[in-house]
């Protein structure tokens, strides 16, 4: 009974580390927000924000919680990108890595943006994963950088439930072992003492 007991405790544990590490992460995720949302294009970075205005005010970086209409928002940090011709576009992720031949999801043609923000409109229908492509050209033609920034649509969520559950059945489990062993055990000597 004593080690039964023990495993509940440690399956109490597992589940309180289990939320500690999810606010670590998450508190992680907010200081390398910049580098996680980030792609190097050549000798600069760009950083893209996703938002969805019908879902909530909140921004997301590689993980989009839902399908629908989703704001994406480049922005060129470096003067030299605000000088080039930058075109986007986003496709479904290959399973053999090859982006290039995946159909076209959206796509932004070759503009200039002086500004440094780069902004695209995109409904999407589906989820799954999907990939940013970013190409600049400077107007001579002489350079040309690329950028690849990978990011989901939809798929957080079910993740983070699926952990969840997991987690509680192990913890449901351990504890209705523990309950039939100790009642049990207790069912049992009652029954003995009975019959003696």
């Amino acid at each position: 009974m004593t080690r039964l007991l023990l495993i509940l405790i440690a399956a109490i544990g597992l589940v309180a580390r289990a939320d500690a590490q999810a606010v670590r992460r998450d508190s992680a995720k907010a200081f390398q927000k910049v580098r996680e949302c980030s792609a190097q294009m050549g000798p600069n970075v760009i950083t893209f924000t996703f938002y969805q205005p019908t879902q909530s005010r909140s921004q997301f970086c590689e993980d989009v919680p839902e399908t629908g209409p989703t704001t994406i928002v480049v922005d060129t940090m470096q003067d030299e990108l605000r000088d080039m011709m930058v075109e986007i576009r986003i496709v479904e992720a290959a399973p053999n890595g090859d982006d290039g031949a995946a159909p076209t999801e959206a796509y932004l043609p070759p503009a200039r943006f002086q500004t440094g923000v780069i902004q695209l409109e995109h409904d999407f229908k589906n989820k799954g994963d999907y990939v940013a492509l970013v190409r600049a050209r400077s107007a001579d033609g002489r350079k040309e950088y690329n950028a690849r920034f990978a990011f989901s649509v939809g798929e957080e969520f079910l993740r983070d439930w699926v952990a969840v559950a997991v987690v509680t059945v192990v913890a449901l489990a351990l504890g209705a072992t523990w309950y039939a062993h100790a009642f049990g055990r207790r069912s049992s000597k009652k029954a003995e003492l009975r019959k003696a």
